[in-house]
């Protein structure tokens, strides 16, 4: 999904064609640049544009020049100069809350949450019922794990626009992320009453169910998701198989789902991290050793794959090396992600 596309349709220009002035002319150009991905030449238009800055109807159109500037920058992974830019923008014209939407979205796809908040919170000074800034910062709160915080925004932000189904998906990922799978599946209902193809809350809403053990529930779902969402069936192979057939610990059948999963992608690591746990559990210790290794080859961040490592090496008598595993899963943000089965595992087996 991209992050900018309700940022991207202000691009839909009012400029009159007749008797274009030299600044209107080269925007124009720039903005239907960097609407087909031109980013690079939508940037050489906005230059030209910039050029005639005197030419401009308005302080709020140079404004625009410079935030969709930025824009093309941040696509061409300038960060520095994006940040310039947006900054120029926010100088021209402070009250404008579309240069801190920008800016504090540029900060979020950074992964620089702190920074985020702060430019939330100087557009929230302007405008305290800014739908856009209040959701970023929201998202912003998630990532850095502040679920209390993230529900307060995320309920203000609901309270201006009852209907906004990524506010409510992400409120009810919160309650997820805070085990309360009852309230969770009051929030995912709510956004697929709006919009039943919802198939991001539908698969969602299908984990909710198989921790409540709605199996049957939870399998409609995933089902459900995947039809809807072709192109996602890999994720749902994956969840069925993680959900339900390791939680019914149809081992077999698990294994299955993953495979399923592997085959429509290759490099998606969590079903590699998932089926070397479900051929632990068949006794193919050789097996779940080169999933799992085949797993943190591709994402080395995954917490979960150093737990399972771990496991697996318990199982091999490998104590040490497992001990190590499960230090480098705590300190990778295990207990944040999931809970504190980690330190159980290491007071359990490690001295």
């Amino acid at each position: 999904m991209n992050k900018f596309r309700l940022f991207l349709t202000l691009l839909t220009l009012s400029l009159e064609l007749g008797a274009q002035n030299n600044f209107s002319k080269y925007y124009s150009e720039a903005a239907d640049n960097t609407d087909k991905g031109n980013y690079q030449l939508g940037i050489d238009n906005f230059n030209k544009a910039i050029a005639y800055r005197d030419e401009a109807k308005n302080k709020y159109k140079l404004a625009d020049a410079y935030i969709y500037r930025a824009y093309c920058r941040y696509q061409l992974k300038n960060f520095k100069a994006a940040i310039k830019d947006v900054n120029e923008a926010i100088d021209i014209k402070p009250e404008y809350t579309k240069g801190y939407q920008f800016k504090s979205t540029f900060f979020l796809g950074m992964k620089n949450y702190d920074s985020c908040l702060a430019v939330c919170e100087k557009g929230l000074s302007y405008q305290s019922g800014n739908e856009e800034l209040l959701f970023t910062k929201a998202k912003a709160n998630f990532n850095k794990k502040d679920y209390d915080a993230t529900r307060k925004t995320l309920v203000k932000t609901i309270g201006l626009n009852p209907n906004n189904t990524e506010a409510l998906r992400l409120l009810a990922s919160v309650f997820q992320k805070k085990k309360q799978w009852d309230t969770s599946l009051v929030y995912f209902n709510r956004v697929l009453e709006i919009n039943p193809l919802d198939y991001v809350s539908l698969f969602d809403r299908g984990v909710s169910k198989s921790h409540l053990k709605d199996f049957n529930g939870a399998q409609q779902d995933i089902e459900k998701a995947m039809q809807i969402d072709t192109a996602s069936k890999y994720i749902g192979y994956n969840n069925l198989g993680f959900f339900l057939d390791l939680e019914k610990k149809e081992y077999q059948k698990a294994l299955e789902s993953f495979n399923k999963s592997i085959a429509l992608s290759p490099d998606f690591a969590y079903a590699y991290c998932n089926r070397a746990f479900a051929k632990l559990q068949l006794g193919d210790i050789k097996g779940a050793y080169a999933d799992i290794r085949k797993s943190i080859s591709l994402d080395p961040e995954n917490t979960y794959a150093y737990k399972n490592l771990g496991l697996i090496l318990l199982r091999d008598k490998k104590t040490k090396d497992a001990c190590k595993s499960f230090v480098k899963a705590i300190n990778k943000g295990y207990t944040e992600d999931y809970d504190n089965e980690v330190e159980l595992l290491q007071r359990e087996n490690c001295h």
